[in-house]
C-alpha cells in the first residue's frame, strides 16, 4: 500500500481520488488535509479532467476529521489554531461544491461526522449497501460541522436533519437512499463498477453544460424562483453558443449519439 495519504489517478478523463490512511479508516488529518488540498486544485485545473471519483482506501470512507494531528504535533483543544484548521477544511468543501466539474462520491465503508459531510458534498452519492453514514457530533458534545447544518435539511428536511443530528445514529445504505441522503445503494461488489459508470457517463457528456447545471443547481438553492428563471435563461444563451450545444442538437436530428468535446 502507498504511503501517499491521498491518491490521485487519471484515467478517460476522470481523477479517481482516494483517501488513503486505512488504518484510521481515512480520518481526515491536517497533512492528509493539505495533501488533498493540492489534489483538488489539480483535478480543477486540468482541462483534461471532466469527473472526479472519491472514496476511500480499506474498509472506510472516510471516519472524520481528526484536527488533532497536525504534522505530529498536538493542537489546542479549541481557540485560533483549530479554527484556523477547520477554516481550511470548509475552504476545500467549498470549492468542490462550486467547482463546475461533476464530484462523484463512492462510499465503501464508515462515513462519519466530517467523512459523511465529505461525501454529501459531492454532486452525487453512490453507497455500498454494508456502508453506513453518522453524522455523529452529539455523540461527542460537539455541533455540527464542515456544512452539514446547510446541506442535511436540503437533502433530508428539516425534521429528519434533527432527527440526524440529534441522535447521531448510523444510517447504512439502503436507509440512506430511501430518505433520499444518497443517490443509490448498490451491492459491495458493484460499488466502484458502479461508480466508474457513472463518472464515465459524466465524462464523455457535455462538460460545459454539466458545470453551468452544476452551478445552477447550487445557486438555486439561494435564490426566488424570479432569480432562478433569470440565471437559468443567462446560462442557457451562454451554453447555446458552445461547440457541444451545436453537436448536441445536430446529434439529436441525425439519431445518433452526440460526440461531445468540452467545447
Amino acid at each position: 500500500m502507498s504511503k501517499e495519504l491521498v491518491l490521485l489517478e487519471k484515467s478517460d478523463h476522470i481523477a479517481t481520488v482516494t483517501l488513503n490512511h486505512p488504518d484510521s479508516l481515512n480520518s481526515l488529518t491536517y497533512d492528509m488535509l493539505l495533501k488533498f488540498a493540492d489534489v483538488v486544485k489539480e483535478v480543477e485545473t486540468d482541462r483534461e479532467i471532466h469527473a472526479i471519483l472519491l472514496t476511500g482506501a480499506g474498509r472506510g470512507f472516510c471516519s472524520g476529521a481528526n484536527l488533532l494531528a497536525r504534522s505530529g504535533e498536538t493542537l489546542a483543544a479549541g481557540g485560533m489554531g483549530l479554527r484556523s484548521t477547520i477554516s481550511e477544511m470548509n475552504a476545500l468543501l467549498a470549492t468542490i461544491a462550486e467547482m463546475e466539474k461533476p464530484w462523484i462520491a463512492a462510499v465503501n465503508g464508515p462515513a462519519v461526522g466530517g467523512g459523511c459531510a465529505l461525501a454529501l458534498i459531492c454532486d452525487l452519492v453512490l453507497a455500498a449497501e454494508a456502508a453506513y453514514f453518522c453524522v455523529g457530533y452529539v455523540n461527542i458534545g460537539v455541533v455540527l460541522d464542515m456544512g452539514t447544518s446547510y446541506i442535511l435539511s436540503r437533502l433530508v428536511g428539516s425534521h429528519k436533519a434533527r432527527e440526524l443530528a440529534f441522535f447521531g445514529e448510523r444510517i447504512y445504505g439502503p436507509q440512506a437512499e430511501e430518505m433520499g441522503l444518497i443517490n443509490r445503494c448498490v451491492p459491495d461488489d458493484a460499488l466502484m463498477e458502479t461508480a466508474r459508470e457513472w463518472a464515465s457517463r459524466l465524462a464523455d457528456g457535455p462538460s460545459l453544460a454539466l458545470g453551468a447545471m452544476k452551478k445552477l443547481i447550487y445557486l438555486g438553492q439561494q435564490s426566488t424562483l424570479r432569480v432562478a428563471l433569470e440565471r437559468e435563461a443567462s446560462m442557457l444563451s451562454l451554453i447555446s453558443q458552445t461547440e457541444d450545444a451545436a453537436e448536441g442538437i445536430m446529434a439529436f436530428f441525425q439519431k445518433r449519439k452526440p460526440e461531445f468535446k468540452g467545447k
